[in-house]
């Protein structure tokens, strides 16, 4: 059975999560997918940016959900800054993803996948980036993306170079005001409710007052 998903948004945690895995070290697995080829190659150099990352196994990737929960590429240069907008694409048995790159140097590409018999395996390599002249630098951050969300300007990168949208506070803001306005005509009609019947429960009364005096 064919098994497909489009481009994801994975978890906040999974790209640090990926790269801790590496770093600890990953726990055994057995029968698990071997990944048989990965674009750009290991040790190779690249002259050209964003970089269309490639990696396929040799047996279909377990994507249950159809959302690539679980599945994560990361690009990370020598400095410890990373690139990439986190989104992951996996089809079959090949997960595809992009990143724009920042100065020459060399380059780790650290990913993680589910294998078919279920096991989480976090694999990397290194490749170096020699771009030409023409080549404009992208931001580098210090922990990895969440795919689809804004990042805010890192520190020294022109306001151009930013992923962030500005507007987003004032918007939330205005609608915060829009819901509190309709509570104020409520109060106001609950308290001259309760003044009405206060007014029509003195009249009866004094209305029996006087009755009884008579």
């Amino acid at each position: 059975m064919t098994m497909t998903s489009r481009t994801s948004r994975p978890p906040h945690f999974l790209g640090v999560a990926l790269v801790g895995a590496l770093l600890v070290g990953a726990s055994p697995a057995y029968a698990h997918n071997v990944v048989e080829d990965q674009v750009p190659a290991p040790g190779s150099t690249v002259t050209q940016s964003p970089i269309a990352i490639s990696l396929s196994t040799n047996d279909m990737l377990l994507d249950l959900g159809g959302d690539a929960t679980g599945f994560g590429v990361v690009v990370r240069d020598s400095a410890g800054l990373y690139y990439g907008d986190g989104c992951v694409s996996v089809v079959e048995r090949q997960m595809t993803a992009s990143a724009e790159l920042g100065e020459a140097g060399n380059y780790e590409i650290i990913y993680q996948f589910v294998s078919a018999d279920g096991h989480s395996l976090s694999e990397s390599y290194q490749f170096t980036f020699d771009p030409g002249p023409s080549h404009t630098p992208a931001p580098g951050y210090e922990t990895p993306a969440e795919c689809g969300v804004p990042r805010e300007l890192p520190i020294g990168a022109s306001e151009s170079e930013t992923l962030a949208t500005p507007i987003a506070a004032p918007a939330a803001t205005e609608e915060i005001a829009t819901e509190e306005t309709p509570q104020d005509p409520i109060l106001i009609v609950g308290f001259l409710s309760i003044v009405s019947v206060a007014v029509v429960v003195w009249i009866v009364w004094r209305v029996r007052q006087k009755r009884n005096g008579d």
